[in-house]
């Protein structure tokens, strides 16, 4: 195997990928619809003629996948583990909606499988972001058919086995033209004391005038390493909230973008990290802006500890036919200690002149003066430390639609203080 020290950019333990992953592609597009193949193929030429990247490439320079070896692992093809809930709810899913792993979808309704599989945007050109499409047994599939509209909250549960294996999932959110939905998805681990690797695709794809509100958890186990890339594209007066927390891994990278295609479509973005006991942690997220009248919002915040490395790039991108675009980021980090190295690179590149954009990024430790007032009321320094994150997170946390996953998330996130 050709080794990172004979290459001082190179950041993962080969250059290519596994031989042996061929093979599992070839075995994938045996058993896929004769309509997919083409896309699959396209796919897999991206992925396995490029090598992997290394530090030359600027969306990579701060990470590290040395220690994962992906010829060790085995290629995980069982089908999806998913449990859906409906909460919050005064009346059933309606009827027509899918909620459904892709496996299920194809026995059950072959057509909008292929309809939907087809129409989703694989126009990849990076390894990790055309491998899911090429190489997955599976994924997530949740349609929302026109004007309907979902009470409640949707929460669907993803546990992936990742017991010395590598899992690939290409999952897929389709809401047609008035549809709304409020989901919250979870992405965990079946055995988090073991290591594993999951590559996953997300595609979203939001109709004229529709609305969803996502809450998206990574909380895969700590051994583990992940590389995601999630696309959302939104037409006409579309709206979207999208709410990240990124808990779990050894090292994660995700790429979160937002595409806004049509007049008026609107996309808020909150997200939250707390990289500590070595973890890496790095969200890459882009605004694009191709149409007039759009706006997004973003806010990431983030706060490191024990070691713990935390890596922001972000990028609004306004198009010249993008004219009276309104957009802006912000990212907000505290480090609680001098071990943690936290990386903030925001970005604005504009190409129309009538246009408010703004970015914004800080990067500061806490305020001597807060602990000295918390202490002054009779609150030990830890637990006034505790006051002061949970407020810094309290704005992220707060998009969040269910109590009960606030709740949780706030008490990860505080607990992360004590590791170590």
């Amino acid at each position: 195997m050709e080794t990172a020290a004979r290459n001082p950019y190179q950041i993962f333990a080969s250059s290519k990928l596994p031989t042996s992953w061929e093979s599992a592609f070839q075995a994938n597009l045996e058993n896929c619809p004769k309509e997919m193949r083409q896309q699959l193929e396209a796919a897999w030429k991206v992925a396995s003629t490029q090598e992997l990247p290394d530090r030359k490439n600027e969306n990579w320079r701060w990470m590290d996948y040395r220690r994962l070896d992906l010829e060790a692992l085995d290629l995980n093809t069982s089908p999806l583990n998913l449990t859906v809930n409906l909460v919050e709810a005064s009346a059933p899913i309606p009827e027509g909606v899918i909620i459904s792993s892709f496996h299920d979808l194809l026995k059950s309704d072959e057509s909008l499988a292929l309809r939907l599989a087809t129409g989703a945007d694989t126009s990849e050109e990076a390894v990790f972001a055309a491998l899911p499409t090429a190489l997955a047994s599976d994924g997530l599939v949740i349609y929302v058919p026109e004007d309907v509209c979902v009470d409640g909250v949707v929460q669907c549960i993803i546990n992936l086995d990742l017991e010395n294996k590598a899992a690939l999932t290409r999952n897929l959110i389709w809401l047609e033209p008035g549809a709304s939905l409020d989901l919250e998805l979870l992405w965990a681990d079946d055995n988090p004391k073991r290591s594993g690797f999951h590559n996953g695709k997300l595609d979203v794809h939001l109709g004229r005038d529709s609305r969803l509100h996502f809450d998206e958890r990574q909380q895969l186990g700590l051994k583990t390493w992940n590389i995601t890339n999630e696309t959302a594209h939104l037409d006409t007066a579309a709206q979207l909230e999208w709410n990240h927390v990124a808990v779990g891994c050894d090292t994660s990278k995700s790429f979160i973008r937002v595409n806004l295609d049509g007049t008026e479509s609107k996309a808020t973005l909150n997200g939250a990290m707390f990289p500590t006991d070595k973890q890496v942690v790095n969200l890459d997220t882009r605004q694009n802006h191709w149409a007039e009248s759009t706006f997004s919002d973003l806010m990431f915040k983030s706060v490191a500890s024990h070691e713990g490395r935390s890596v922001w790039h972000g990028m609004i991108y306004v198009d010249p036919k993008a004219q009276k675009t309104d957009a802006y980021q912000t990212n907000k980090n505290l480090v609680l200690d001098d071990s943690v190295d936290m990386k903030s690179v925001p970005g604005l590149e504009i190409h129309a002149d009538d246009v408010k954009c703004s970015h914004g990024a800080t990067v500061g430790r806490i305020d001597p003066e807060e602990l000295f007032y918390l202490a002054a009321r009779g609150i030990h320094e830890k637990e006034a430390q505790k006051l002061i994150i949970e407020g810094f997170y309290n704005q992220i946390l707060q998009s969040f639609r269910l109590e009960k996953t606030r709740n949780e998330l706030k008490e990860q996130l505080l607990k992360r203080m004590d590791n170590g």
